[in-house]
């Protein structure tokens, strides 16, 4: 077994050492980790370029807390943890370089003996090792730096949120067919007819179905969604009229001018004018004949003299069908739509006759046509886009629009009382429509004069855009087509952003590769060390068993114990170190390049100082740099805390506020990167002069001197070395070193995307209305709300200015919003609102229908409140199968006499039954309901058009009760009721139609229940129904009284209006501090700020010696001729660590290092056993007594081993002397008696 050991023993001898962090396992693993690390954001970088972003949210507020902190922090973390692995490779790689050079069979430069890559800081390691032409550790330090600075400030702005567009794909319906040509007409007739029987009227068409100014479409239905920004993309019909004009300006115009006075009063004068003109002809005409008009028209003015003007225009035969005189006699005019005529006269007398030259006629053919093309609708269902084919272009047959209808409505419209047209304005629905233009005007204001191509525009405008409206009117609400759409919706998105990610994959794959080929290097490398030469003892054992003797650093060891690492490395220039045979073993030698160098060449040159420069941050211009620098860094964090940001990110477009942008999210990681390096460099000085400031203090024992090995030098290993037994100043530095990794993860987070809202008092709000509500107007009043009902089709609840779904408020006003108009402002203020609400219950069919003599269906019921009351039933088709019909009932005359039944509503469901069949609970559901009204105070947040953002009822309001409650009567609801409904008997004409069966409201309602109970059946459940019809009564009032505010509050003088409370809102998405990481990152800095002045104010004079010895070079002269070495030599190479191991056994042993008097009685630097001779250099040692040596090295004395193994800053020792000094003061101040 004994030779079976041995070889077992020399195989390990024979074997050199590498540390774990050289090996091919940890380089190849570390490589496949950075591999893993490059794939795995190559795949986030294109999945979010494929998907729009990794990971999408309607809005910022829908993100998770932990999906906002974890797409900051976790790219940092694994990019610190990156770093980590890779400095454990290169701090034993740039410390053991030196010794693989030494290990070259063909010998190497002497100066590898003076270099020491780990203690070179920044870019000096790849510039000494570019010098030295040490290419690997060139590429090794310069890879090193790029990594270690810039992937944790690449990845900490790697993900970041960002607006995007995400398109989808929708089903959605869409109502595409027209109305036939008998039901236009008859609706045409029934429009025409309340136009001229009205007095009053009030229509949600002119707001809700101009939803484009330039063409009309099917109604399409608008997927449910939150988010404002969709814009839903669809191809569908698109219809728009084109009015082609010829002006000519007639010359044989005449006018006759008479002056009457009424009777009754003998004043007021009045000027009747005869206006006659003949024979004007337009070129084109029928059948080759020109377009020859006469008008004849009289109009009566003011009995004043002056200019005069006169606006007239007509459609063609309107007049005569609606059984009126036209003021033009036309021939060969059939193809023409619209005549009319502008006439401006300078003065008139009584009895004068003038021909004018300044009046200009004109007629217009009217064209309609459709085409397919590309639509996009915004979220309130308005066209924002439309692309047409003109190849599908074709001309719009009177089949399919019924013209002469149309003629007459807008004949009737631009003749409708201007009073009854200023009644139902309401300057605050900014409506895109366009007004009538008066049929006649006889105008002697000049100043209002109206020039003639604005005056024609002014009248094609009005009449393409009803043309617009009417159509849209007449897409059948009850035969929905199922059709395919695309969604675009600007969202929030955790985006990869490309260029981080792949500069950061650049970095990872150029890592990985080196890697991989530094696994072969490294295992093929020359090696000569048997341990870790990280202490001095293993250092001191190297030089005894592969040095000899007689090389100059040793035979000089006088001059050279005293040389500056500069002197030595000029020196060295001269010298290379080459194997050679010594005692029948490999040694290395120090030989001149070459022989003939004479001696004042390998002379020491003179030293230009005589002590090396001291670490950075013992030197005082470099500590008040390096303490300037992190208070600034300080400083710029808390005034980011405090003030800085980077707002409204999507509107970041200049160069400026793009670095800036970038400086935000890459800049604090890229300074604690610095930070870092910088006390990196400090902990691996500090650890050095730690070792070293102990042996001068001398009585310095193994373990804590000679044998103390940090490895590497990484704050992590130190500490890891360090944390147990040994000085507290390291340890402390060590500690606050291993922070800075804390201090580079939240670094990454420090500057946040966040929407924040800004608030401050707003100023320029006025109150528009009293809030004190009046009476019911005395005058009825039409509510057409087909407009409204075709607007719940497209996106189920209708977008109005100071209106939601439940209430309309009374708005408020804004003088100062030209001044400010940034779209991002919006206010909160206190105004009233007023809403209605439904009491329903299902009325029982049981002795409830009856048939009285005239045939007619009437239904008696009980009002939720207990009145009995009646209604007539619906009969528009006869003997027609109902599919699905909802109505809302008025009572009759004899109920309607009744206080209570006349505010109620009765809403009568049926499905799949015919029109003839008995009414029950199979195929019918009747609803009896009463509505009351209510007001209340609201805090509302709205945007600079009044649209309402979101409200909520006042906590303590003064409306319960309070001054309007007594004038929300019952006459309001049913004034109301009569409004909605009286419209529905206007289009009793319309039987058979397909959409007979509902009303307007019922329409509505059913699109509301088809929207809350989804379901492919017919029929209709009681309860769902009272929800229905609830929702829609309370959306139509709302609507209602927002169109017809004016009738029923007061509007404020603009002099007088009161000024009203209220907050401006801005909210904005940024980058903005983050508190918390800021708050930790001032934290870390401090403590750092305070170890770089600790260190500098205790050891600034800690070690003095001409050299910090941090190479193996300058250490031989130190301990060449020395009794340590004496038995080193002597010692056999015990165990895997040679004789470092039987060394450390020695733990009776003390060693010190200071001057020493040589044999020639010079004084020279020496690192040996503890003498009398040497003498201690440094402000401590005066305070370590020296004892006597025996020959053998062992100290004498009891005191002498009183703390031999405790360092005076380590933990132990600390404790020692604190009990020391206690009891030294017990002494000197003993308790009294």
């Amino acid at each position: 077994m004994e030779p079976q050991e041995s070889e077992e023993r020399n195989a390990t001898l024979d074997r050199p050492w590498m540390p774990w962090t050289l090996r091919i396992p940890f380089l190849c693993s570390l490589a496949g980790f950075f591999l893993l690390f490059a794939i795995a954001l190559e795949i986030l970088r294109q999945v979010s370029e494929r998907n729009h972003g990794l990971v999408i949210y309607k809005t910022i507020d829908e993100i998770p807390k932990v999906i906002s902190g974890a797409y900051i922090y976790v790219p940092v973390s694994m990019s610190v943890l990156a770093v980590t692995l890779w400095q454990f490779f290169v701090g034993d790689a740039l410390r053991l370089e030196p010794y693989f050079q030494l290990a070259r069979l063909e010998g190497a430069p002497a100066t590898v003996l003076f270099t020491n890559y780990n203690f070179s800081f920044g870019v000096m390691a790849s510039v000494a090792a570019a010098r030295n032409r040490h290419w690997l550790i060139f590429v090794i330090s310069t890879l090193s730096i790029i990594f270690r600075i810039f992937l944790p400030s690449l990845l900490s702005g790697l993900v970041v949120l960002t607006e995007t567009s995400v398109v989808q794909s929708r089903d959605v319906s869409s109502w595409p067919k027209l109305l036939d040509q008998d039901t236009q007409k008859k609706w045409f007739a029934a429009e025409t007819i309340r136009y001229a029987n009205t007095s009053a009227m009030s229509t949600t068409d002119e707001f809700f179905l101009s939803r484009s100014s330039d063409y009309a479409t099917a109604t399409v239905s608008m997927p449910l969604d939150e988010n404002e920004t969709s814009v839903l993309s669809t191809h569908q019909t698109v219809y728009w009229s084109e009015l082609v004009c010829q002006n000519v300006s007639p010359k044989n115009i005449t006018w006759v001018q008479q002056t009457t006075t009424n009777k009754e009063t003998d004043h007021d004068s009045r000027n009747l004018t005869q206006w006659r003109a003949t024979q004007i002809k337009f070129a084109a005409g029928e059948k080759d004949h020109p377009c020859t008009i006469n008008f004849a028209l009289n109009t009566t003015t003011p009995g004043q003299s002056g200019p005069l003007q006169l606006q007239y225009w007509e459609p063609l035969r309107a007049q005569s069908r609606l059984g009126e005189d036209s003021a033009f006699q036309t021939s060969h005019c059939e193809s023409h739509a619209l005549l009319g005529l502008l006439i401006d006269i300078n003065d008139n007398h009584e009895d004068a006759t003038k021909h004018s030259s300044n009046a200009t006629a004109f007629v217009c053919n009217a064209i309609y046509r459709s085409a397919e093309a590309g639509l996009k609708f915004d979220v309130n269902a308005s066209i924002t886009e439309a692309t047409v084919d003109f190849s599908s272009q074709r001309d719009l047959r009177e089949a399919e629009f019924f013209h002469p209808g149309f003629y007459d409505l807008l004949y009737r419209k631009s003749r409708w009382p201007l009073s009854s047209r200023s009644q139902t304005q309401n300057d605050m629905m900014e409506s895109p429509a366009k007004l009538a233009p008066a049929g006649l005007v006889a105008n002697l204001d000049q100043e209002k004069w109206i020039d003639f191509l604005e005056y024609q525009n002014e009248i094609i405008g009005f009449w393409n855009n009803q043309f617009i409206i009417y159509l849209n009117k007449f897409f059948d609400a009850n035969d929905p087509i199922s059709m395919k759409a695309s969604q675009v919706t600007v969202v929030v998105a955790l985006d990869v952003l490309s260029k981080p990610a792949i500069m950061s994959e650049a970095l990872l794959f150029a890592a990985a590769t080196l890697l991989f080929l530094l696994a072969v290097v490294y295992s093929r490398r020359a090696n000569f060390l048997q341990s870790d030469p990280g202490s001095i003892a293993a250092q001191c054992a190297i030089i005894s068993k592969l040095f000899t003797t007689d090389n100059p650093l040793t035979q000089s060891s006088e001059k050279f114990s005293h040389a500056t690492s500069r002197q030595l490395l000029r020196w060295a220039r001269n010298f290379r170190c080459e194997w050679a045979d010594s005692s029948g073993s490999k040694r290395i030698n120090i030989v001149p390049l070459s022989p003939s160098m004479s001696n004042r060449v390998l002379e020491l040159p003179v030293a230009r100082r005589r002590t090396d420069p001291r670490p950075h941050f013992v030197i005082l211009p470099l500590f008040l740099v390096e303490c300037t620098l992190l208070t600034g860094t300080l400083v710029m964090y808390g005034f980011a805390l405090s003030d800085l940001s980077l707002k409204d990110i999507n509107n970041a477009q200049s160069n400026k506020q793009f670095v800036l942008m970038v400086f935000l999210l890459c800049g604090p990681t890229f300074i604690s990167s610095l930070v870092s390096s910088l006390l990196a460099s400090l902990v691996r000085h500090l650890a050095i002069i730690e070792t070293w400031g102990r042996l001068q203090q001398g009585m310095a024992g193994i373990r804590q001197s000679l044998a103390k090995n940090y490895g590497s030098l990484l704050p992590i290993s130190i500490l890891f070395h360090n944390l147990c037994q040994g000085p507290l100043l390291l340890t402390a530095a060590s500690i606050l070193c291993t922070l800075g990794l804390v201090l580079t993860i939240v670094s990454g987070g420090m500057f946040e995307q966040q929407m924040k809202l800004y608030s401050q008092p707003a100023t320029g709000l006025n109150a528009e209305y009293n809030g004190t509500m009046l009476d019911s107007p005395t005058a009825d009043l039409q509510f057409d709300g087909v407009g409204l009902m075709m607007m719940s089709m497209n996106r189920g609840t209708p977008i109005l200015p100071w209106q939601d779904a439940t209430h309309s408020f009374l708005p408020l006003a804004n003088t100062n919003l030209e001044a400010n108009q940034d779209s991002n402002v919006n206010y909160a203020a206190v105004t009233v609102g007023i809403g209605a609400s439904l009491r329903c219950h299902q009325v029982s069919f049981d002795q409830s229908s009856i048939e009285n003599g005239s045939g007619k269906k009437s239904w008696n019921y009980t009002s939720p409140s207990g009145l009995a009351c009646a209604v007539e039933a619906p009969n528009r088709a006869k003997s027609g199968l109902i599919k699905r019909s909802i109505s809302y009932l008025e009572p009759i005359d004899v109920s309607a006499a009744k206080t209570g039944c006349q505010s109620t509503v009765f809403v009568l469901a049926r499905w799949e039954t015919m029109e003839s069949s008995p009414i029950n609970s199979q195929n019918s559901v009747a609803l009896s309901c009463e509505p009351s009204i209510g007001a209340d105070e609201f805090e509302v947040a709205f945007d600079q058009k009044g649209i309402i953002l979101s409200s909520k009822p006042t906590t303590a309001s003064a409306m319960h009760g309070g001054h309007t409650a007594h004038n929300l009567s019952l006459s309001t609801v049913t004034h109301f009721n009569r409004a909605i409904l009286s419209t529905i008997g206007s289009y009793s004409p319309l039987e058979n139609a397909s959409f007979s069966h509902y009303d307007w409201p019922g329409m509505m309602t059913v699109h509301t229940y088809d929207g809350l109970y989804p379901s492919s059946q017919l029929s209709f459940h009681p309860s769902s129904l009272i929800s229905a019809t609830q929702s829609t009564y309370q959306q139509i009032f709302s609507a209602y009284l927002t169109f017809n505010r004016d009738l029923y509050f007061e509007r404020y003088a603009e002099s007088a209006a009161p000024s009203v409370e209220g907050t401006a809102l801005t909210s904005l998405w940024g980058l903005f501090p983050s508190a918390v990481s800021i708050i930790i990152a001032l934290v870390l800095l401090s403590l750092d700020i305070l170890i770089v002045v600790f260190v500098f104010a205790t050891r600034s004079s800690y070690f003095r010696a001409p050299r910090i010895p941090a190479s193996l070079g300058s250490l031989i002269p130190w301990v060449a001729g020395s009794e340590m070495m004496a038995d080193l030599r002597a010692m056999p190479l015990i165990g895997k660590y040679g004789s470092q191991g039987a060394w450390e056994q020695q733990d009776d042993r003390f060693y010190r290092f200071g001057l020493s008097p040589d044999l020639n009685g010079h004084k020279r630097w020496l690192l040996d056993y503890q003498h009398s001779g040497l003498q201690e250099v440094g402000s401590e040692l005066t305070q370590v007594p020296i004892h006597d040596q025996s020959s053998s090295g062992q100290i004498v004395g009891s005191e002498a081993i009183a703390s031999p193994n405790n360092s005076p800053w380590s933990f132990s020792g600390i404790i020692q002397r604190t009990v020391k000094s206690a009891r030294w003061w017990a002494k000197r101040s003993p308790l009294p008696p």
